[in-house]
């Protein structure tokens, strides 16, 4: 058993580190030539097939656009020409991606997460996940250690 303090990644984490690496955070990054407010703007963009809805969550960040995202009923989704289930490895490796993108566009914030490299992450929201949840804590946790583990190795 581990004496490390976890590290809460969520929107009110008591710690900066971990609201920063919230998707909802104001983290702006550019991934496949668009410009995202956050990692939760471009998660919600894949909920919708219109470029114009896209477009529009592409901008927001914080729980406004988590909120939009609970309209979509997308099981599969295309992007960039391909299409994929929600919840499957290309999903995840798209959420990957952009939290990647992320990191790479804020050199404090991803010195700051490699930082806090080896307590575990977690993502307690105080409340249980929907069951139905295409994207569980678990692999959102698992994403955020191997990046950090990556970027670690890496910086």
């Amino acid at each position: 058993m581990s004496d490390l303090k976890n590290l809460n990644v969520f929107s009110r984490s008591d710690e900066l580190i971990g609201r920063l690496m919230s998707n909802f955070a104001n983290t702006p990054f550019i991934l496949d030539d668009v410009e995202y407010a956050s990692v939760e703007g471009f998660y919600v963009s894949l909920l919708f097939l219109e470029e114009e809805k896209r477009a529009k969550v592409s901008k927001l960040y914080g729980i406004v656009v988590k909120n939009m995202g609970k309209k979509s009923r997308l099981t599969k989704t295309c992007y960039l020409g391909e299409w994929f289930e929600l919840g499957s490895d290309k999903h995840v490796e798209l959420v990957k991606k952009a939290i990647r993108a992320k990191l790479e566009a804020h050199d404090g914030i991803r010195a700051d997460f490699v930082a806090t490299n080896p307590r575990p992450i977690v993502h307690d929201c105080g409340h249980p996940e929907p069951v139905d949840t295409v994207f569980p804590a678990s692999v959102f946790t698992r994403i955020l250690t191997e990046l950090r583990d990556e970027f670690s190795a890496r910086d």
